[in-house]
């Protein structure tokens, strides 16, 4: 572990050939300000040590815990009191922040700190600092690392949002399942495991596969591709199915994780669960080959109006860009919709999935409803 010690400039005089110098430390205990030259102690107290004692990672603004121990190596524990800082250091030495001045901390005994770090995204130290009852400061300090990551986004949907929405969906005519992930990547659900038949949901998967298999596709299958998505074409979707095959929905199903997926017949008798398609849906970018990403983004923010119900109809009043796809049986007796909503840092997996709906617009109404409680502010 690297070594960080602190002391203090003693001041040379003309009997010493050479002057000895001791890095300054600028914490300040009690009251006082922090400032250069603020701690001019003694030689260090030789046998005084300070810990952090684990590594710390954290987003910016959450709440933390850190544990920090001095020790007199010469005389052990039980061997009287310090007073103890803490603080967080650049890896250079430059203090950043004083989380603990002036505390009184009995020798080899942990002592904790709680609170939150709002600090700017980056690498940093967590060091403590002491002085004894004669005023000598450490003679080493043993730091931890200290990674502070780029503040988590705000949290949507809200806890009030997911328990109004899976309540009114747990009311609603036939089978209901819902999963969203959420914007700081929780999964939440309403039957979110059940095996549901996803009709032309699977049609991103069959778009994603493709592009994994074939990342520059020509003009003709990029048509074909347009009308499999943006139209819900069977017919494309059939060519493109006759390519990609049930080999390589199931290769794209093991690499996204997907636990639930089953193949039963046809594209479009697919099992899959609502919380696999939540995440398929927030996550998908990431098995697009990235020439392509920009592209299939482009097909799934452009389906046809007349299809656009459900999720975009409410998301994107809302100021979010949604890339979604839609499938039905019949008369809507089975409806279905999942999506990727993404505004300013937010980036949501949403996916519902109805069936046995008594009537036409009854399973649309239904995603409707779940995506408003979901996104009310």
């Amino acid at each position: 572990m690297m070594l960080h010690g602190r002391g203090s400039l003693r001041a040379a005089t003309a009997t010493l050939g050479v002057a000895t110098a001791f890095a300054i430390c600028l914490t300040v205990f009690g009251a006082a300000a922090r400032a250069p030259g603020a701690w001019a102690s003694e030689q260090p107290a030789a046998s005084l040590v300070t810990r952090v004692l684990h590594d710390v990672r954290v987003h910016s603004g959450q709440s933390v815990r850190v544990v920090y121990r001095i020790d007199d190596e010469a005389a052990g524990s039980g061997a009287g009191s310090v007073v103890a800082s803490l603080t967080v250091e650049t890896p250079k030495g430059s203090v950043v922040r004083v989380l603990v001045r002036g505390r009184q901390a009995p020798l080899g005994v942990a002592q904790e700190w709680r609170g939150r770090l709002r600090l700017p995204a980056g690498r940093y130290l967590l060091v403590a600092h002491a002085r004894d009852a004669a005023g000598q400061a450490e003679a080493r300090a043993e730091p931890a690392r200290l990674v502070v990551l780029r503040a988590l986004p705000p949290l949507v949907p809200s806890t009030a949002g997911l328990r109004l929405a899976f309540a009114w969906a747990a009311h609603r005519a036939g089978r209901v399942s819902v999963a969203v992930v959420d914007s700081r990547g929780a999964l939440h659900g309403l039957q979110p495991s059940r095996l549901c038949v996803s009709a032309s949901v699977v049609k991103a998967m069959l778009l994603v596969a493709y592009l994994r298999s074939h990342p520059q596709p020509s003009a003709g299958m990029r048509d074909v591709l347009r009308g499999m998505i943006e139209y819900s074409d069977n017919a494309a979707t059939d060519v493109v199915y006759g390519v990609v095959g049930r080999s390589g929905l199931a290769k794209l199903a093991r690499l996204a994780h997907m636990r639930g997926f089953r193949l039963c017949g046809g594209w479009i008798t697919t099992r899959v669960t609502a919380a696999d398609t939540a995440l398929f849906f927030r996550d998908m970018e990431r098995y697009i080959p990235s020439r392509q990403r920009h592209f299939a983004n482009g097909l799934l923010a452009g389906i046809t109006p007349s299809q656009s119900w459900g999720i975009p109809a409410v998301a994107r009043p809302m100021g979010y860009r949604v890339y979604f796809k839609g499938g039905w049986l019949g008369a809507f007796v089975l409806a279905n919709q999942a999506a990727r909503l993404e505004r300013e840092r937010v980036r949501l997996g949403l996916a519902v999935f109805t069936d046995g709906n008594p009537g036409s617009p009854y399973g649309l109404d239904t995603i409707r409803g779940v995506t408003e409680r979901l996104l009310r502010r």
